[in-house]
């Protein structure tokens, strides 16, 4: 344990969470079949290409992405249960595939699609998080000590997940976990916002004393214990997307984001995007993982700020093979997208509805007050 570093990005990384008793695996449950109270849906013509979802805005909590090219995850709360909920798009059909009393914070889907991870709690000091097989029973819990709590999933492995967790006094604590072992093994390192590399080694993230100069990137082998120098420098992002890692470093100089993505046999596609701050700190474009090699990202036409909400951004997919295909421009937005790259999620409440192919945006989730 040691001394918070305090980042400037910590409050993005972050989640609230709360307390939750050690639980045994529930057995798989039977799928709910009625429409939930709190979800409506807008009848649609043959013309319609899009759905259209009317949700209770108190019910509400997440949209959490796409399970398959046709399903998304929806996480509702109603008469004190926290209800997961899948609905399926070709057929304008909802089920429930897990339920509980307990608040979820936060879910992740694996980018395997075979499991969902979700971070619960009961108050202020600990946190639970249950691991869900996507037919939803919960294959593991684990308890952790905490007053927040950030994890990283490996994205090709999903026995692995890295975790820190922080508490009142701001220190922290930092683990691995093995879910095929159910081994938690506590590791000493520097910056508690780690990533995957690989499955032997961490990201480590050494930050300067200005944000707006970036990091240099360190390994941290889980194996041996010890941290060596990548020679990456101004790094602001780095991700593993499972067979290929997404770099995002600051050219001070020139006002733009450096991008590459770079395979393990050395392949690699570099391009750069202007940059875009709130005065104190860059501000990286959202992106979406759509397959092992490709990701989807919106990038700013020009440098700005990030308050300056008057210019839109440039939808694309990157691949290290087709490189890069412009889909059009948009609102800078959070986006989810699905995993034939056809459709994304766009909004904090992932309320927008953008087709990719022949762009075009709409909304398809709206509110009842």
């Amino acid at each position: 344990m040691k001394k918070v570093v305090i980042l400037l990005f910590c409050v993005f990384l972050l989640q609230a969470c709360a307390d939750i008793g050690p639980s045994v695996p529930k057995a798989e449950q039977e799928n709910e079949q009625k429409l939930p109270s709190d979800i409506e849906i807008v009848e649609k013509t043959s013309n319609e290409e899009i759905p259209t979802i009317l949700l209770d805005n108190s019910a509400f909590h997440s949209l959490v992405g796409w399970l398959s090219n046709e399903e998304i995850v929806i996480i509702v709360a109603e008469k004190g249960q926290w209800l997961v909920k899948l609905y399926t798009v070709p057929t304008n059909s909802w089920r429930t595939i897990y339920t509980t009393t307990t608040p979820i914070i936060q879910g992740t889907i694996h980018p395997s699609k075979e499991m969902i991870l979700l971070h619960t709690s009961k108050d202020s000091s600990s946190a639970e998080i249950q691991f869900l097989h996507k037919n939803g029973y919960v294959l593991q819990s684990l308890s952790f000590e905490s007053a927040e709590i950030y994890m990283d999933w490996h994205p090709t492995n999903p026995n692995l997940v890295v975790f820190s967790t922080f508490y009142e006094d701001w220190t922290y604590s930092t683990f691995v976990y093995d879910l095929a072992t159910q081994e938690l093994t506590s590791i000493e390192i520097e910056n508690p916002f780690v990533k995957w590399y690989d499955e032997e080694n961490l990201m480590v993230f050494r930050w300067s004393d200005s944000g707006l100069d970036g990091s240099e990137l360190l390994l941290y082998s889980i194996l041996d214990e010890t941290l060596k120098s990548t020679g990456e420098e101004k790094v602001l992002d780095a991700t593993n997307i499972g067979e290929a890692i997404v770099y995002v470093q600051i050219n001070e100089e020139e006002k733009q984001f450096e991008y590459r993505i770079e395979d393990l046999n050395g392949r690699k596609f570099e391009w750069a995007t202007p940059a875009v701050s709130n005065y104190s700190e860059w501000i990286i474009p959202s992106m979406s993982i759509v397959s092992p090699t490709e990701v989807i990202l919106l990038n700013a036409k020009e440098s700005r700020n990030q308050d300056d909400a008057s210019q839109k951004s440039i939808l694309s997919k990157i691949s290290i093979v087709d490189q890069q295909q412009i889909f059009g421009e948009i609102e800078e937005q959070p986006i989810s997208c699905s995993p034939n790259a056809e459709i994304c999620l766009g909004g904090y409440a992932k309320e927008n509805w953008i087709q990719t192919n022949s762009l075009d945006e709409k909304k398809w989730i709206y509110f009842n007050e």
